[in-house]
């Protein structure tokens, strides 16, 4: 793990992203603050051989927190982004495993992916709102059960101000 850290310093370093590193339970955290300096970091991971297994999003006060995990050689490297406005950067060209789940974040946050190559919503109709789940419970709630028939109403509601 050491050497997967002293390689991921050694990318972030040469395209002069300012990231910071900690090794917890066995795994490999970074953090990087740009936006922008995604797509780089993501492409110096693809020479890594790096597989993207999940991404996952925390609503916080001032916009989204983006975690992407990566396995790179059977280690599980999480790479943070913070999102101030919600707009984002696809890496699915150049990591297909990217594909669904940051669709999801489209669906479920409203996030907006740039150059994705097919942005289609997966599994919410077309006629509700992006990120329309996210106004009514947050996504941690809904995963738990405590979805109900009040929230739906409420959707079913929203569905029809969309519609009409």
């Amino acid at each position: 793990m050491k050497h997967l850290q002293s390689n991921l310093t050694h990318l972030a370093n040469t395209l002069d992203i300012p990231t910071s590193f900690e090794i917890s339970n066995d795994a490999l955290w970074a953090s990087i603050e740009d936006t922008n300096a995604l797509e780089e970091f993501a492409k110096g991971l693809q020479t890594m051989h790096a597989r993207v297994c999940m991404i996952t999003c925390a609503r916080v006060d001032e916009g989204h927190d983006i975690l992407y995990h990566f396995d790179i050689k059977g280690v599980l490297f999480n790479l943070k982004l913070h999102l101030k406005t919600p707009l984002l950067p696809s890496i699915t060209p150049l990591f297909e495993s990217a594909n669904w789940a940051e669709r999801e974040l489209s669906e479920l946050y409203g996030i907006t992916l740039e150059n994705h190559p097919n942005p289609a919503k997966l599994f919410i109709d077309e006629s509700i709102k992006e990120a329309i789940y996210e106004a009514y419970v947050p996504l941690s709630s809904a995963m738990n059960g405590e979805v109900s028939r009040h929230l739906w109403e409420k959707v079913k509601m929203a569905q029809g101000e969309n519609n009409g």
